[in-house]
């Protein structure tokens, strides 16, 4: 079982000795700042992955793990959407055998300051200020679940190409996150509240 990647996710599927009858790789690999627009970065992320997919051979079955994010209609302009997208489509018709599993935003302890998490927790306990947006919701996956999913997919027997989309049942207001967080953290947290309309 291979595994691509040094990020969050990847080191926590390689922690999780995945087995699998099948010969899998998992992509893990790509930006992990939903929120860029460096260029250079996002072009970066589709050349490594074309070269990824150069060396692969019919029999292996590619896992790329991609982001739910492509399904709303609100990110479809986001420059990192716009990349999960073209990488997935550039993988089934150069890949045979595959499956794109898109995740919600997966929380855990990591050190990316850039997600939804960290971002508020750091601001709270770094007592600065921050815009929130009071009618937003978040879609949150813990990395342990991941990791269980994970096992799952691999120790079926692969017939078909698919997708799967892998989300919580329940969403979580941005203006929750916060309050949860600043109850753990005992500070209050300053921020202006944004209302979306």
């Amino acid at each position: 079982m291979k595994i691509i990647g040094n990020g969050f996710i990847a080191k926590n599927l390689k922690k999780a000795k995945l087995k699998s009858k099948n010969n899998c790789i998992i992509y893990a690999a790509g930006i992990s700042n939903s929120k860029t627009d460096n260029r250079k970065d996002l072009e970066r992320e589709k050349k490594v992955f074309k070269n990824f997919i150069k060396n692969i051979n019919s029999s292996e079955i590619i896992i790329y793990i991609s982001s739910l994010s492509v399904l709303d209609k609100n990110l479809r302009n986001e420059k990192y959407v716009k990349n999960k997208l073209f990488i997935e489509n550039f993988l089934k018709s150069k890949v045979k055998r595959f499956i794109i599993v898109r995740l919600a935003q997966v929380v855990g302890f990591n050190r990316n300051p850039n997600t939804v998490t960290n971002f508020f927790y750091n601001n709270i306990k770094s007592r600065k200020k921050f815009v929130l947006w009071a009618n937003v919701k978040r879609n949150l996956i813990d990395i342990d679940d991941v990791k269980l999913i994970f096992k799952e997919i691999v120790k079926k027997k692969f017939k078909k190409n698919y997708i799967l989309n892998i989300h919580n049942p329940n969403s979580i207001s941005t203006k929750n996150i916060v309050d949860i967080l600043s109850k753990i953290l005992k500070f209050k947290p300053i921020y202006k509240l944004v209302y979306l309309r």
